[in-house]
């Protein structure tokens, strides 16, 4: 309870985390909206997972150079340009859907002739054009900014904290995101630009809290080669993954963060891993989505097995703050890796959605836990004013992964069906944690308190 007590009351997390939920929860509405509207006014699921493929694209394209602006100025102020940068495009998105969408129209003429929802007036044919634009904009923003809280969180809580922070942070940012579909889908049945208006609000909400976050990490003067003026940060500054003293160029800023992901055996493994998890069960999820609405279902039953990822995220968060300080993290990170395996094969083979749902939720139990070790791990291995690139670096590697399985699972969708493509993407899973269970370095991870020790001994590179 004291560290409770301490990290509610001795820091300014409580402030970020709520800047931080506000943002996530608008972004899922949105995420959530787009593909359903899409889908509903193209008639077409690969369009849908194009359209999501390309704001991956171009969010990772700028990811890179977002990770350079995140470490270079104040992070407070790069929120709230976020916060204020969603208020205008969540309203410009609300005011296209009721110009051009009208009132929705359920008579028969939504997808395959299916009782889907679809748009009606004049101009229904320009709303996907619209849509495909403001979603591209708020990808330039994502790449730009959305990583800048995560890079922040370092600079708000202690490091001892961290493990304990994590936990926390990491589960609810999973939770929020994933109820945004049954959230959004109940948003949708009151107004399709609901999602959007209520996105906005959020925004709001994000830039208001972020204001009141004042004890933070804050980069002092920054020389030409771009390095810390704090002498702490200093030190961090001379070591790159290699070990050797090094004043790397301007425009190699952009890339350190990757570099080093892939530079270090640890790194590049896990990240290879981490890419194979994050691309194959995302496109899961969002094709289930997307399954449920062609089939004429409701659209609060899109978001059913994203509802039921949020209970198990849920459920495993109430253990994962507990579990990080007693198990050892090798174990918790294994377990992850092997649930999320069996979970989403499981998924993929029983045919009724319920069974579906059970055992997606059983699939990310361990998620919080696994999770949070390898953020607090990640966190102290990296220096506070190479946050943002590190991130960037791991952005572009997973959301890339998830781009090229969105498309790919939207073409097979279309060609194959529903039911092969999934069981493509749970053999790709289970191929993610067979390879994360053959790293020693990774199972025989100990508990914070012996983590020194353990990167020392498997020589884990630091920046």
């Amino acid at each position: 309870m004291a560290s409770d007590t301490e990290l509610w009351r001795g820091t300014d997390y409580g402030w970020w985390l709520a800047a931080d939920t506000s943002g996530a929860v608008g972004a899922s509405l949105i995420a959530f909206a787009v593909p359903l509207m899409m889908l509903a006014t193209t008639g077409s699921s690969a369009a849908a997972t194009t359209t999501e493929s390309i704001c991956v694209v171009v969010q990772t394209v700028l990811g890179l150079a977002g990770g350079v602006i995140q470490d270079r100025y104040d992070r407070r102020t790069l929120m709230l340009i976020w916060g204020a940068s969603g208020v205008v495009l969540s309203a410009v998105a609300a005011a296209a859907v009721m110009l051009f969408g009208n009132a929705p129209k359920t008579s028969g003429h939504g997808v395959n002739g299916a009782n889907a929802p679809a748009f009606g007036g004049p101009y229904a044919h320009v709303l996907p054009i619209a849509l495909l634009c403001i979603v591209v904009l708020f990808s330039v923003r994502d790449g730009l900014l959305e990583n800048t809280s995560n890079a922040m969180l370092r600079g708000v809580v202690p490091d001892e904290q961290l493990p304990h922070a994590m936990a926390l942070n990491d589960a609810r940012d999973s939770t929020v995101t994933l109820a945004g579909g049954p959230l959004g889908g109940l948003l949708m049945t009151v107004g399709h630009a609901v999602p959007f208006l209520t996105s906005a609000v959020l925004s709001v909400l994000s830039m208001v809290s972020a204001w009141r976050i004042r004890r933070y990490w804050k980069r002092a003067t920054v020389d030409d080669s771009g390095h810390s003026g704090n002498a702490d940060d200093a030190a961090d500054d001379a070591i790159d993954v290699s070990g050797a003293i090094t004043a790397a160029p301007r425009w190699r800023d952009a890339l350190d963060g990757m570099i080093w992901l892939l530079h270090d055996r640890f790194q590049r493994h896990l990240i290879i891993a981490a890419t194979m998890v994050t691309g194959a069960s995302n496109a899961f999820l969002l094709l289930t989505a997307l399954d449920i609405s062609q089939g004429g279902s409701q659209l609060i039953s899109a978001g059913f097995i994203n509802a039921a990822s949020a209970v198990g995220m849920l459920l495993g968060a109430l253990m994962a703050s507990q579990l990080v300080n007693r198990v050892p993290g090798g174990v918790l990170v294994g377990v992850m890796f092997a649930l999320l395996a069996a979970g989403f094969t499981g998924a993929a083979l029983v045919p009724s959605m319920v069974g579906k749902a059970i055992f997606v939720a059983c699939s990310v139990l361990a998620l919080p836990a696994g999770n949070a070790v390898l953020g607090g791990l990640s966190n102290t291995l990296v220096g506070k004013d190479k946050l943002g690139r590190v991130g960037a670096g791991s952005m572009v590697l997973q959301y890339g992964a998830y781009g090229v399985a969105v498309a790919l699972a939207g073409w097979g969708m279309q060609t194959i069906g529903y039911g092969p493509t999934c069981l493509i993407l749970a053999t790709v899973l289970v191929a993610a944690a067979a390879y994360a269970l053959t790293m020693r370095s990774l199972i025989t991870l100990p508990t914070p308190d012996r983590w020194a020790e353990h990167i020392q001994r498997w020589s884990i590179a630091q920046f």
